[in-house]
């Protein structure tokens, strides 16, 4: 199975996810549900799978795909097989 790391920027982001419509256990629950897609859906991606963001900066070679409707950027690194999250937005997120 290939290694996923998720950086510390996109954990804070997931943790700050809220709703008003869910109580604060249900959004926990939510949140950990979101890693599990994401590394599932991630361990198991292409190479060269999703749509290639940038070319040059500190954005390079960075893919993005869709988990749960939350646009995913990460990098894969060919040299020992795994990915790096390095981003995420939510729907309707600027």
């Amino acid at each position: 199975m290939r290694k996923v790391t998720i950086t510390g920027s996109v954990l804070k982001r997931i943790a700050n996810i809220q709703s008003i419509h869910f109580s604060g256990e249900e959004t926990v629950q939510f949140q950990i549900q979101l890693i599990k897609a994401m590394q599932e859906r991630l361990s198991a991606v292409t190479p060269f799978e999703g749509y290639k963001e940038y070319e040059k900066g500190p954005w390079a070679n960075t893919r993005r795909i869709f988990v749960q409707g939350h646009r995913v950027y990460y990098s894969y690194d060919f040299k020992d097989d795994s990915i790096v999250v390095k981003g995420i937005k939510a729907p309707g997120m600027k």
